[in-house]
């Protein structure tokens, strides 16, 4: 169940409100146990009751360089909201406690979070010292480390924040962050070291007049601290001339306060510190992403012909041996099985192309296509459609909420909604199901081995009965008995025309 806090700050009180409680013990739990043993690696962390960690997201910033009355964290980043790929990064670690930093304006971001989250809300923008302050009350007694994150670094990896978790445990610092090494430093904190390579602190963009001739260790915008020192420190935290307070003055402190590794450094992939600030920034991301996602997949043994005109979402499955073509999009809860080729110049959305099969050209949207179907080039199946094996969907056919049975053929400029259609069945150009009648939707079957010759109208809801044929051009109104053949409009069986045209001449 979510809980919410609306903050701990004022802009002059600072920490005075704080109950007592919250500054227990402070003497005898200031620094990490440092005789504590952890048998942990990078990719399985197992946290001990004592070493329990919460984590705090940050995202209470208006975004307001993105120009949109769409909350920043909301953008969708390959199919998916750009808040989700941080809360999925935290969610791969062993966490006790998850709380979210908000402004009130940004309520609706609370849409994105499980049940186990909690909400601070930061009711003025004092900057990410200030945010971090409000969310402590929440934290529970049994909490020793807080991991920070900001909710606007979505290229943040779970790998990565568990390798600063495990360098936390093993080396118990006051704090460890997550850095990286770029070429231009830009608006990024540098971090500082004495000679001896000592963390000393980091300086902002703003404050740093150095010119740098080589690489620039930034931090990224991941930080772990010691709980019990966190909460002596934040209320000491000085307020820059811009009238904020800045969580890595937080680096400095803890630098000037114990000797040794006080603070520790953990170096991830220079995108991890990439923030999306506006338009731009949200480009760059998605570009790094998706060039991850495919990249992941070619290593699984899929074949992507151009990976710079591919997208794929990173909810896609993809089997291998499956081949994906240029101008490509997978999105969504896609599956694509061994052997299937898609594209060139396919949407596949929701859907599940099976082994063998062929998309080209064509738009699948919430369908199921069994093994050894061929569809387009530029078709579309609409959601509900279900196609079993060894079909053949050509060229400008349109299906809804059709079930097509085992090698049909639907070969060209076709519309089939709202059909039950049997095995072997031939469609012919031109058809089309007529399925609504200005007020309801109705239904078509067509039995087995039934062949539908071409521009035929079947208006629903009508049946078509085992091995029937209709003519072509026939409009058909009522149901077709099996082993009939019907033509004409409106259509009848070719027996009783000829009956009918017999009695007319008096033959």
């Amino acid at each position: 169940m979510k809980r919410y806090h609306r903050g701990l700050w004022s802009p002059c009180s600072r920490f005075e409100s704080w109950p007592a409680s919250r500054r227990h013990a402070r003497a005898s739990r200031s620094m990490p146990d440092r005789s504590a043993t952890v048998d942990e690696k990078s990719d399985s962390i197992q946290t001990r009751p004592a070493e329990s960690l919460a984590a705090v997201v940050l995202a209470g910033g208006l975004g307001t360089r993105m120009r949109s009355r769409l909350p920043k964290e909301f953008h969708p980043l390959a199919g998916r909201p750009l808040l989700r790929y941080v809360l999925d990064a935290v969610e791969a670690l062993p966490v006790a406690q998850r709380i979210l930093v908000t402004s009130p304006a940004k309520a609706a971001l609370c849409s994105q979070l499980g049940a186990d989250w909690e909400i601070a809300l930061q009711e003025e923008p004092l900057g990410t010292g200030h945010a971090l302050g409000c969310a402590l009350p929440l934290l529970r007694p049994d909490i020793r480390w807080v991991l920070l994150v900001f909710g606007d670094h979505p290229l943040l990896r779970g790998e990565d924040l568990a390798r600063l978790l495990s360098a936390a445990l093993q080396q118990r610092p006051l704090a460890a962050v997550l850095t990286t090494l770029l070429p231009d430093p830009a608006a990024y904190g540098r971090i500082q070291r004495d000679p001896d390579g000592r963390v000393t602190g980091v300086i902002e963009a703003r404050e740093d007049a150095n010119h740098y001739a080589g690489p620039v260790e930034v931090v990224s915008g991941a930080t772990i601290y010691w709980r019990a020192w966190l909460e002596d420190a934040l209320p000491r935290l000085p307020r820059s001339p811009s009238g904020e307070y800045y969580h890595t003055a937080l680096i400095g402190l803890a630098a000037a306060e114990r000797s040794g590794e006080a603070v520790i450094t953990v170096v991830a992939p220079p995108e991890t510190a990439l923030g999306v600030n506006d338009r731009v920034d949200l480009a760059r991301a998605e570009a790094i992403l998706r060039d991850r996602i495919v990249q992941a997949h070619q290593r699984a043994g899929v074949t992507i012909v151009d990976p710079a005109t591919t997208w794929i979402e990173p909810t896609v499955e993809i089997e291998p041996d499956a081949r994906i073509e240029p101008f490509t999009i997978l999105a969504g809860r896609t599956r694509i099985a061994q052997g299937a080729r898609i594209g060139p110049h396919a949407v596949v959305h929701d859907s599940v192309v099976g082994p063998d099969s062929t998309v080209v050209a064509s738009v699948l949207e919430s369908a199921v296509l069994g093994a050894r179907v061929r569809v387009g080039p530029y078709s579309h199946l609409r959601p509900g459609t279900i196609v079993e094996d060894d079909v053949h969907i050509g060229n400008f056919a349109e299906l809804k909420n059709a079930h097509v049975g085992r090698a049909t053929r639907i070969g060209h400029v076709s519309y089939i909604g709202d059909a039950e259609l049997g095995e072997r069945v031939n469609i012919g150009a031109g058809t089309v199901t007529c399925n609504f009648d200005g007020v309801a939707k109705h239904r078509t079957v067509i039995e087995d081995e039934a062949f539908i010759g071409s521009d035929t109208m079947l208006v629903a809801p009508v049946q078509v009965g085992r091995g029937a044929r209709t003519g072509a051009g026939s409009v058909v109104t009522k149901d077709v008995a099996p082993g009939t053949t019907v033509v004409g409009v409106p259509a009848r069986p070719v027996g009783a025309r000829r009956q009918r045209r017999t009695g007319e001449t008096g033959a």
